[in-house]
């Protein structure tokens, strides 16, 4: 698959959406977009709000389903600002077949088609230092790529993904946390694992912890590298679900962050309301 035939893809799925909302053909100033991961998919206070399920868009008919994550386009207004939301993500860990990275990169992608030049990426994080708690709000700084799997990008596309987390933003969000009472962390070195089994306790925490990572989460970093090839802002949002040394369970990772969902969706609330209308 070319270049081209890629690019024809992204947009016939913005397409899509356009047609789904009611927004007019080439419709192209969203603004903002969100990309909700786990225990952040159902915190969002959205008016106006519809939703698009992820297989009435090409290119996602053989997805599969993930708890955790409802897989739905979310488009509405947050402080009257339009905005576009993907209510749960595809992970580069579901399959080995060649359409889940063609779906990793479409999902961000549609939303970039469509107007989104700031990106607020959230996920669940696992701690590595003992002062990041379960509940904290790892603000991601900087990436460590070294462990991570082959990201959805195409030849040619040579990109820095961490030059996209905007620092203003990192500020912006640190402030926000004040606000919804969450303690942020706002200089976080994320490293991503392909998963989906977690980093092993007794030796992986500890080199990742070494080489200078604060967080490892299975995600975010996708997202980044597909916003780096349009030159969009990303804004990364990890929320701690474990501490650096308990035994890993997904279904208390969840329990966690839906325990702290109204902080969460006031969270974005505010960050959405502080984001500059330009850029």
């Amino acid at each position: 698959m070319g270049n081209i035939q890629r690019q024809n893809e992204a947009e016939a799925a913005a397409q899509k959406i356009r047609q789904a909302f009611g927004l007019p053909e080439g419709y192209d100033h969203a603004g903002v977009g969100l990309v909700l991961g786990t225990g952040w998919g159902d915190a969002l206070n959205i008016e106006n709000r519809q939703e698009l399920d992820f297989r009435e868009i090409g290119g996602f008919q053989t997805l599969g389903s993930l708890e955790g994550h409802a897989r739905k386009v979310v488009y509405g207004t947050i402080a009257g600002k339009e905005v576009l939301a993907l209510q749960g993500r595809v992970h580069l860990n579901e399959g080995h077949t060649p359409d889940i990275p063609l779906m990793v990169r479409l999902q961000t992608e549609m939303l970039l088609r469509m107007g989104v030049r700031n990106l607020i990426v959230t996920s669940a994080v696992g701690s590595l230092r003992k002062h990041v708690a379960v509940g904290d709000i790892a603000i991601v700084e900087s990436f460590i790529t070294l462990f991570a799997p082959a990201m959805p990008l195409w030849a040619g596309e040579f990109c820095s993904p961490e030059d996209m987390l905007d620092p203003n933003l990192v500020v912006l969000a640190a402030n926000a946390c004040g606000a919804s009472d969450l303690q942020p962390w706002p200089k976080m070195n994320h490293a991503m694992v392909r998963g989906p089994f977690f980093e092993g306790r007794k030796n992986d925490k500890g080199i990742l912890k070494r080489l200078g990572a604060d967080v490892v989460g299975m995600s975010m970093l996708p997202e980044a590298c597909v916003a780096a090839v349009y030159g969009v802002k990303v804004l990364g949002l990890g929320f701690v679900t474990n501490n650096d040394t308990e035994v890993h369970s997904h279904e208390d990772n969840i329990a966690r962050a839906k325990k702290n969902q109204a902080k969460l969706a006031s969270l974005l609330d505010t960050i959405v309301h502080d984001i500059p209308n330009a850029g």
